[in-house]
């Protein structure tokens, strides 16, 4: 029963969940559907329907983008059965290219996130560069994705990874089935220990996106108090988390 119970939320709360964990409880036998039904009910996951779709804002979709995100979220059919590049099997529901190592729109999102976490920085007074010179993973092979020029906490410099990532693909598809966020949750991990040699020095923080993972929330949310206060504008963070 609900503590308040003025508040017809909490009332209708009880009754959305019920109805919720039959919708799962209905998928039981895939891990795919489970995992997409998870992921989609995480409150980050629907931010974009509440965009603006302006094209000077960078946030009006084609037409076909529209129909394949909405196809993807609903679990629909968006093509035909067929086979992609990289050999794989295609089936109706086309999600194998959200995670096919040829997929363009990877290297694509990947720069819209870091460019997003770049001006949101921006926004709060803080400069920031992306792919910073001179600052490199344990394996000397690769650069983190940003770094801010000033201090940010602690008396330290933000540096920042973004991964993202696929709730539904085979490697994080079990976890994904029993919890939603696993696959940004593992994937901040794994960047943790990839740039371990950056703690003391920096403020590293892994980014994980499709759900957030942990260390993208509280960084996130971190980044939408100071807009708010540079800003003045309260609803900066839900402009911040629909891009």
């Amino acid at each position: 029963m609900p503590e308040l119970r003025v508040h017809q939320r909490l009332w209708d709360q009880l009754i959305v969940q019920k109805h919720f964990l039959a919708v799962v409880a209905s998928y039981s036998e895939s891990e795919e559907e489970t995992a997409r039904i998870l992921a989609a009910s995480t409150k980050e996951s629907g931010a974009w329907l509440n965009a603006l779709p302006a094209s000077c804002l960078g946030n009006l979709l084609d037409d076909d983008s529209l129909r394949i995100s909405v196809g993807l979220r609903l679990g629909a059919p968006i093509c035909e059965p067929h086979t992609c590049r990289c050999s794989a099997t295609v089936d109706i529901h086309g999600r194998q290219g959200l995670s096919c190592k040829y997929s363009a729109s990877r290297h694509s999102g990947h720069s819209s996130h870091n460019e997003s976490l770049r001006r949101a920085l921006v926004s709060c007074q803080v400069q920031a560069v992306l792919e910073p010179n001179g600052v490199l993973r344990d394996d000397s092979q690769k650069r983190p994705d940003g770094m801010t020029l000033g201090p940010w906490k602690e008396g330290e410099a933000l540096v920042w990874d973004v991964a993202c990532v696929d709730s539904v693909c085979q490697t994080y598809r079990e976890g994904s089935a029993q919890n939603a966020g696993y696959a940004a949750n593992k994937a901040e991990e794994n960047k943790r220990l990839k740039y371990q040699r950056l703690e003391g020095s920096y403020f590293f923080c892994p980014v994980g996106f499709e759900t957030f993972g942990p260390a993208a929330t509280s960084l996130l949310r971190e980044i939408r108090g100071r807009m708010a206060d540079r800003t003045g504008e309260k609803r900066s963070s839900e402009f911040l988390r629909e891009n």
